[in-house]
């Protein structure tokens, strides 16, 4: 994997978007979440606990954006525990759209501070393209602290559907697929019902483990 060649990519996607933003007038949001766990790629972050969360985000009104957002991960860690309390994320990314195909390039960095073990910092670069209700995302891991998931080359791909119900209920569809060099792919699947700022969501990965979860999620 040319790591060099996708972190230099993420450098150059950030500092453009600072530069460029600079001249546009910057919109701010923020966001607030609750929600009985926290899962990510079909798999619990948070032990089955429930996560806080909060985001702040700048729309720089050319395409670039970026953000930042902050997620508890469990409350009722042993000292002994290697697991994070918390993870804090940062991002940016360019969209555009061309006869009508919605196309998004970004990075992600995933920093659990404060844990025991750390070497569980990692990121990905991303594109994404959506058409309507639909869309598909292509995740490919950019760097890792731990030197082992580095070298395993990991990538995810997920299809993502929405369908407004009526007025007040939105259905959402997920399918993920992520895949590593020297390990076996996992698939992870969902489905979502919406209604203003609470979810419904029974979540499934290749393991069989099925939870369902309640959230809550406010942005201003």
């Amino acid at each position: 994997m040319t790591i060099i060649s996708k972190k230099s990519l993420a450098t150059a996607l950030l500092a453009t978007t600072m530069l460029t933003g600079a001249a546009s007038a910057a919109e701010i949001s923020a966001n607030v979440g609750a929600t009985t766990d926290c899962i990510w790629r079909g798999n619990t972050q948070a032990s089955g606990d429930v996560s806080f969360s909060g985001g702040l985000d700048i729309d720089f009104g050319n395409g670039f954006a970026a953000g930042t957002w902050v997620g508890s991960l469990g409350g009722n860690r042993d000292d002994d525990d290697d697991s994070a309390n918390y993870e804090a994320d940062l991002y940016a990314s360019y969209s555009t759209e061309v006869s009508g195909l919605g196309l998004e390039l970004g990075y992600i960095s995933y920093m659990y501070p404060g844990a025991a073990d750390s070497t569980l910092d990692f990121a990905d670069v991303y594109v994404s393209a959506a058409l309507g209700s639909a869309s598909v995302s292509y995740y490919v891991l950019a760097s890792a602290e731990d030197t082992g998931v580095d070298a395993d080359e990991g990538t995810y791909v997920s299809v993502d559907y929405e369908l407004a119900l009526n007025e007040e209920l939105t259905l959402a569809l997920h399918y993920g697929m992520e895949d590593y060099k020297n390990s076996e792919s996992d698939e992870d699947t969902s489905i979502s019902l919406s209604k203003g700022d609470m979810t419904f969501t029974v979540s499934s990965d290749e393991g069989d483990d099925t939870r369902a979860i309640i959230s809550w999620g406010q942005s201003f």
